[in-house]
Order: C-alpha cells, then sequence, then structure tokens
C-alpha cells in the first residue's frame, strides 16, 4: 500500500487518480482491516508533495482516511489538498462564528463537523441524498422549513438548528450529539444512549471530536 501511496510525487489530478486506483485495488486484500491513514509530505523545497500510509517528515499531515470503501472526508469530489481546505474554512470562518452564536454552538463543533461532512465544499451531495456543507438530509431540514441546502448560509443554519436540538436532547454530550448527527437520533436513543456500533458511526464520532478538539485551541473557535 505504501508503494502505490508514494508513487505519486507529484500533486496533480491525475496522480491522485493513480492513488485512488491503486486504493481501490487493494481493497478487496484489506477488507476488514483498520482503516488507513493517508500523509501528505513535503519535499525539501516545500513544494514537491508525496503521499503515503505514514509519516515521512516534520511537513506530514493527514490527507484524507480510507476504510476500505471509501475515502474521508466522505462527501464532495473527493480529497482536496491542505492548502485549499484551510482557504475554504477560513473563507466559512464568519458564517460559522455568526451563525453558532445565534444558536448557543461552539463554532469549533460546527467547523469539525463541516470538514468530516463534506471538506468545506459547499456543492457536495452525498450517495444518500445528504447536501451541502454539513450534509444535510432533505427531510431533516423540512424539520425547521424551507431552506435552499446548497446555500452555505441556509445550509450551516439548518445544520446547526438540528445539532442544538441533539445536544439538548442528550444532555450536553457532544459525543452522542455527534453519533445522532451522523445516525440518527433514533438510533442512539434505541442503542441506550450510545454510540450506536456501526461501522460508519464508530469512525466518524472520533474523527468529528479530534478536529473540535483541535479547532478549540485556535483563536476565535
Amino acid at each position: 500500500m505504501n508503494s502505490i501511496l508514494r508513487s505519486a510525487a507529484q500533486g496533480s489530478g491525475a496522480a491522485m487518480r493513480h492513488i485512488l486506483s491503486g486504493v481501490a485495488l487493494c481493497a478487496t486484500v484489506i477488507a476488514q482491516a483498520e482503516e488507513i491513514k493517508i500523509y501528505r509530505s513535503y519535499d525539501a523545497s516545500g513544494r514537491i508533495p508525496t503521499y503515503s500510509d505514514r509519516p515521512l517528515n516534520r511537513t506530514s499531515q493527514e490527507f484524507a482516511r480510507f476504510d476500505g470503501n471509501r475515502l474521508w472526508p466522505r462527501a464532495g469530489t473527493g480529497p482536496v489538498s491542505l492548502p485549499q481546505l484551510t482557504a475554504r474554512r477560513s473563507a466559512l470562518d464568519p458564517l460559522v462564528l455568526r451563525i453558532a452564536a445565534a444558536h448557543g454552538l461552539q463554532p469549533a463543533l460546527l467547523k469539525a463537523i463541516i470538514e468530516v461532512e463534506s471538506g468545506f465544499n459547499a456543492r457536495a451531495l452525498s450517495p444518500k441524498g445528504a447536501v451541502g456543507l454539513m450534509q444535510v438530509m432533505p427531510a431533516t431540514a423540512a424539520r425547521y422549513g424551507h431552506f435552499d441546502l446548497y446555500s452555505p448560509e441556509q445550509n450551516v443554519d439548518v445544520g446547526a438548528r438540528y445539532l442544538r436540538d441533539l445536544l439538548g436532547m442528550f444532555g450536553g454530550d457532544v459525543r452522542l450529539a455527534v453519533a445522532a448527527y451522523n445516525a440518527g437520533e433514533n438510533a442512539v436513543i434505541r442503542h441506550g444512549r450510545k454510540v450506536p456500533p456501526y461501522s460508519e458511526t464508530i469512525k466518524y464520532v472520533p474523527m468529528v471530536l479530534e478536529r473540535y478538539k483541535k479547532f478549540q485551541g485556535h483563536a476565535g473557535s
């Protein structure tokens, strides 16, 4: 696996497609295996990236994860570079801060969910029909009224309303609210108010919480 990932020394679309095809080819071999973290590292010039399944040097940062079936962030057009992700996140900071304040939420939590759900891609659409930045299902949005889910502001607003209600439902327990955001509140209740034992949810919750903790350490989050 490492040889496949490292074969793409250039950060071009063709190189990334080669990585993904190699990962897909190996999926049958690693089925049921532990998820793979994909790291992006740079050479001494800071310009040429290399992809691998482990950190290579001090520049190495997690780029995506492969769970045997899909890459995360799970929605949108696929993985994005770290500079792209940072730029998207920064552009949305004012919107996230405003909506978080309106609904009494921590901006860090909203940003963590958005990053895992869509990689800050406002045009993201999942195979199940979840839409936009917070991957809101139309049926969930309908609880709160009529929204254009491809509008960044409206999508984050309705996602924040839902997250606020989940936090209230589970007594402010962020872990359970995040699990419910992924699997649905009924699944969490059905499993004794615990994280449901679903493969996707078990992976999703720590990924969101990891980013939540990271964003909490940033000013304004």
